[in-house]
């Protein structure tokens, strides 16, 4: 059975920044755990989750649309779907996902985080996905919606780590490999 990992996070394209270094990695370790990795196909987050991705033997898909974008993605896509509408490219990346992650990212990003969050929440107890937010810029975004929007018993849904060690800890946890 197939497994999916998809990546929200932003398009910016600084290459030295911490978040890219760390997403690269993260492709790589889906990949060791057996993920194909799904992403928006574009730069910034996305290519440096396909470059860990690929470099490391696994499959990385990047539904890319024509209307936020052009339809080619970024150079480390095994695989590319283009899409027409926003809805339709979303629905992809989130259809059959196990594992979200959520990198820094701006408007975009937060669109995935909550379509995802609202899809999977009505998902049952036993196959429910998981997001995760790395890094602390996400405190107070996530402590506001649990404070304010989220009810306690849908808390579980997501989670902050520190870092991408964090986030292998949690996964292997959460998501036991088989």
């Amino acid at each position: 059975m197939k497994k999916y990992a998809a990546l929200f996070g932003g398009s910016g394209n600084d290459t030295n920044s911490k978040e890219y270094l760390e997403t690269v990695e993260i492709g790589s370790f889906l990949t060791k755990q057996g993920y194909i990795v799904k992403n928006g196909g574009y730069g910034g987050m996305m290519e440096a989750v396909s470059k860990g991705t690929t470099e490391s033997g696994g499959s990385a898909i990047g539904v890319t649309c024509k209307q936020v974008g052009p339809a080619e993605g970024n150079q480390y896509l095994s695989e590319t779907i283009v899409t027409e509408k926003l809805y339709d490219r979303l629905k992809l990346l989130i259809e059959n996902t196990t594992v979200f992650i959520v990198q820094r990212g701006g408007i975009g990003t937060l669109s995935e985080v909550f379509l995802a969050l609202d899809i999977i929440r009505k998902e049952p107890k036993l196959w429910q996905p998981k997001l995760y937010f790395v890094g602390y810029i996400w405190n107070d975004v996530v402590a506001s919606l649990k404070a304010t929007l989220i009810p306690e018993y849908e808390h579980d849904l997501f989670q902050i780590v520190k870092d991408s060690e964090e986030l292998y800890q949690r996964i292997c946890i959460d998501f036991p490999k088989n």
